[in-house]
């Protein structure tokens, strides 16, 4: 799986996924991405899943992570690359082609429902650039 932090204008771009008992996570807020096809790497990717959900072609891409976690949809442990990119100067084009809704939120007002691992993995991301900020 390759997942995207998208930050726009301070914010976090998240999406509120489809109520379907068929995908992962249904009715809760996530960030986008999705699977990986085939030999695809995770940085092709996350491109990919990104122009396929928000019709955003995103090039400059931050790697973060590889993260291993328990996905019950599955019932496995499944490897996730996470990524992370500023789309503040694309986001007024983004046009939602998956899921119910899309929308901006500070970490300290994250919407709900949301599965804790993408509280935990927006929290760490945040903490990392406030760090390294002087």
């Amino acid at each position: 799986m390759a997942l995207a932090i998208l930050k726009v204008a301070g914010r976090y771009a998240l999406q509120l996924r489809d109520n379907r008992p068929d995908i992962a996570a249904p009715g809760h807020w996530a960030l986008f991405g999705g699977s990986l096809d085939g030999a695809e790497t995770p940085r092709l990717a996350v491109r990919r899943e990104i122009r396929e959900e928000l019709a955003l072609d995103v090039t400059d891409w931050l790697e973060l992570w590889r993260v291993r976690y328990y996905v019950p949809f599955r019932d496995a442990e499944v490897l996730h690359f996470i990524f992370a990119a500023d789309v503040t100067g694309l986001w007024a084009r983004h046009v939602l082609h998956e899921g119910q809704a899309t929308g901006l939120f500070p970490i300290d007002d994250l919407p709900r429902p949301m599965e804790p691992v993408v509280v935990a993995l927006l929290e760490r991301y945040h903490e990392q650039v406030q760090s390294s900020c002087p």
